[in-house]
């Protein structure tokens, strides 16, 4: 009943992160930490999809395969780096020795490996690159998530850490050949930023550059951080955030958490993964849910499958803030117009299934019900779009909320049990699990401007 028809999802078993998203030979790649025999996440393998659009997708089965010594509990989240005709993946070989230990400051290997193909289906050589033993000694056994970048002439990884002493840190390795890795920095934050970052990204958007990660251990509260973890990033102009040459006492100075923006502000969001497409834009694409959350996904455990990955996004600059616009293309053509019947009052209802698309222009206040179980609302005195849930259709899901000095539209992407939330083309989104109990979805809508209804079309 809850399955996604637009949305990547694993066929069964468990999906978590985008892993070495890229364009290579005419298909786009998407990755994903996949555990097809556990549900609930086990050992994990890379999951595969592929696409001409970056909206039909293909599934083409598992890719990488924890089969080492230096990967043998889990091939964990990476990256992709092209070189000519060669598509290489670096990631996280995951190693827990059996014993005593806490596997966080002791008993865990974090290896980065490497593999290679010439078509995108097939790898091989898989080289191990750095071990503990390379890391600095004030690391924990938690480093992980490499990404790889080049810059002036130099390969640079970037990889997300944690300290003995529970600091979030990142670290800067550089290489001529992609093989031999050195050391270039070990950049440690302030209290105040959480004792992790995972998932780190690097990136240049419009003449800025762009720090993206998941700090872990920020403070919380509904009006910011709402979630268990964050995934959020950092902006600035050229000529700052030079993570490459900038010592790290100038770093601090501005990688500040007054600064951090978070990509999503629904429930479900984390690990999100950039990589620049045949068109020269840049895309983002996030795991559709959060780990360690206290609410869950009763209802598509029971159909044998949990999480899916959200659209992908396509990024732009405006206004100094980075907007994400849904690439939906093809998806329009599989959805027909609906009937809006207008009630009273600026009530609009639509009748729909599970898997739709609400197009609203917005003015001032507005509300969108489902089936009394969900609301998506806009108060203009507050500056606030909320996502409220009013029973457990949301499976412990309660509230969120996102700022915003106006609202000028909102569109709504439901494809079965998920819920993406675009707010002004993209300037606000939020990210949501929805379960109702039946297939017939009214939604009722109260705004004083147009709204457009379609569903999808079934096969």
């Amino acid at each position: 009943m809850y399955k996604h028809k637009y949305h990547i999802m694993p066929p069964k078993g468990w999906l978590n992160d985008p892993n070495g998203s890229c364009y290579y030979k005419g298909l786009y790649h998407i990755f994903f930490q996949y555990s097809k025999d556990d549900v609930n996440g086990g050992l994990k393998t890379w999951g595969h999809y592929t696409s001409k659009n970056l909206v039909d997708f293909e599934f083409k089965g598992e890719a990488v395969f924890p089969d080492s010594e230096w990967d043998k509990d889990g091939a964990y989240s990476g990256t992709a780096f092209i070189d000519g005709n060669t598509l290489e993946l670096f990631y996280t070989g995951n190693v827990k020795h059996p014993g005593n230990y806490d596997y966080i400051n002791e008993g865990r290997g974090h290896n980065v490996l490497f593999l290679q193909s010439e078509d995108g289906m097939h790898f091989n050589n898989k080289t191990c690159l750095l071990t503990n033993a390379d890391y600095p000694d004030n690391m924990s056994c938690h480093v992980r998530d490499p990404k790889i970048f080049y810059e002036n002439g130099l390969y640079y990884m970037l990889l997300g850490a944690r300290t003995r002493d529970s600091k979030a840190a990142f670290l800067l390795y550089e290489s001529e050949d992609r093989k031999k890795w050195t050391l270039n920095k070990s950049y440690i934050s302030d209290n105040d930023f959480g004792y992790m970052w995972e998932c780190p990204d690097f990136f240049e958007l419009n003449g800025h550059k762009v720090l993206s990660f998941c700090p872990q251990g920020l403070e919380s509260s509904l009006d910011r951080f709402a979630n268990v973890y964050q995934s959020g990033y950092i902006m600035k102009d050229l000529n700052k955030l030079d993570i490459v040459n900038r010592n790290c006492d100038k770093l601090k100075s501005e990688i500040k958490l007054e600064d951090f923006v978070e990509w999503d502000l629904g429930f479900d969001f984390y690990a999100p993964q950039t990589f620049k497409g045949e068109d020269g834009n840049i895309y983002l694409i996030g795991w559709a849910g959060v780990p360690d959350a206290p609410y869950g996904n009763a209802a598509s455990i029971a159909e044998g499958w949990q999480h899916s990955m959200t659209l992908v996004r396509r990024l732009s600059l405006k206004n100094n803030k980075i907007y994400q616009e849904p690439v939906i293309g093809d998806i329009q053509d599989k959805f027909e117009d609906i009937k809006v019947t207008e009630l009273e009052n600026n009530e609009s209802l639509v009748k729909t299934n599970l898997y739709a698309n609400i197009e609203i222009e917005a003015d001032k206040d507005l509300s969108v019900e489902f089936n009394k179980d969900l609301k998506i609302s806009y108060n203009s005195e507050a500056k606030e779009l909320l996502m409220e849930y009013f029973n457990d259709t949301g499976d412990g899901r309660d509230k969120r909320k996102a700022k915003l000095d106006s609202l000028e539209n909102l569109s709504i992407f439901m494809d079965g049990c998920i819920l993406e939330v675009y707010a002004n083309s993209g300037e606000a989104v939020m990210t949501t699990r929805y379960y109702p109990l039946k297939k017939e979805i009214d939604i009722k809508i109260i705004n004083e401007k147009n709204v457009c209804a379609r569903a999808y079309k079934e096969n």
